[in-house]
């Protein structure tokens, strides 16, 4: 099997055509091009849009969705495997989502598990944690804050930020894992010095400290 890797932006309609305007890729020049069913970057966000599920604005905010791209995980003859990078919305932070497109299959919506845990304090005040957080659970989730995704090893990464000086939050990464075309967890943090007191001096034995959830036991 021909596998390449290249990533597409959404600027040009025909990108998906077009080996001359891969942004990346791991041969200097295009092995082939894509089979003529894949679908365009403008596609997979109309798509997307459709899915009550992922909860993603439908809005044209060209600044915000200038960033959208495709990457192709392989490709051999008419065959292909395609994941697309998406703006979903925005508040506090953008979030993105991914998208999973295959020959003969069409869209998956990726899907990410992430830990649930309490937060138990040793005073009213939130200013010491009366032990360290574990995961208690998880959940899934479709909308990464700050979602990335490496074109080179298709890790993804979520860095949600607290607080109006940004100084604390949750890390995640997920590999991907071909042999199911899904993403697997591997690893999780947490910084809780946004969640102390309002008291300016109370808390700040939590300002920097990380807490691994997962794996566990780090």
């Amino acid at each position: 099997m021909v596998e390449t890797r290249k990533t597409y932006k959404i600027s040009t309609r025909f990108a998906t055509r077009l080996c001359v305007l891969a942004l990346f890729a791991q041969t200097s020049a295009c092995s082939a091009e894509l089979p003529p069913d894949v679908p365009t970057v403008l596609d997979a966000r109309k798509f997307v849009i459709s899915q009550t599920d992922a909860g993603c604005d439908d809005t044209e905010n060209t600044y915000v969705i200038k960033d959208d791209r495709m990457i192709v995980v392989s490709q051999s003859g008419k065959f292909a495997t395609i994941i697309y990078d998406l703006y979903c919305e925005t508040y506090a932070v953008r979030t993105r989502v991914f998208l999973l497109w295959r020959t003969l299959h069409g869209y998956r919506l990726m899907h990410f598990a992430k830990p649930v845990y309490e937060l138990h304090w040793a005073d009213d005040v939130g200013s010491e944690l009366a032990e360290r957080p574990t995961a208690i659970g998880y959940e899934v989730v479709t909308r990464l804050p700050n979602g990335k995704i490496d074109p080179n090893s298709l890790e993804i990464t979520s860095n949600e930020r607290w607080g109006a000086r940004q100084d604390s939050g949750e890390q995640g990464s997920w590999r991907f894992l071909h042999n199911t075309d899904r993403y697997a967890l591997s690893s999780f943090a947490v910084d809780l010095y946004g969640r102390r007191s309002l008291m300016p001096t109370e808390g700040d034995q939590l300002k920097g400290e990380r807490f691994m959830l997962f794996p566990s036991g780090k």
